[in-house]
């Protein structure tokens, strides 16, 4: 299992908002790109993983991502919205507070909310 946090993001996110989100999540951390499948994957200095950040989605119908996470409506969801998953290990700590400042960052320079497993 993993910690899952996702990232509802009224803006694109872009290398301006991922940058420093990416920054905030910790500096300290090492970042390898793959490029067959979109993803970012955020090491530890001793090559724990940390946090799996996954290629940005456009979803564009109405009330879909309140529907498939199980959002009241009493939460406001921007529409249309920019889906960002990010995955941590599940039982490390470390890894699943990498997750939340990464996806945490991001939201505050794109608007939005963020949406956890837990």
């Amino acid at each position: 299992m993993t910690f899952d946090i996702i990232g509802l993001c009224r803006d694109e996110p872009g290398p301006a908002t991922v940058l420093p989100a990416l920054a905030a999540a910790g500096e300290e951390l090492g970042a390898d790109i793959r490029d067959e499948r979109p993803l970012i994957r955020l090491l530890h200095p001793d090559g724990r993983l940390m946090a799996t950040v996954e290629d940005v989605h456009l979803v564009r119908v109405d009330g879909e991502a309140r529907r498939v996470l199980g959002i009241g409506d009493d939460v406001a969801v921007p529409h249309p919205v920019w889906w960002v998953e990010v995955h941590a290990p599940d039982g490390d700590p470390e890894a699943e507070a990498v997750a939340r400042t990464f996806t945490t960052a991001l939201v505050a320079g794109t608007g939005g909310l963020t949406w956890s497993n837990r």
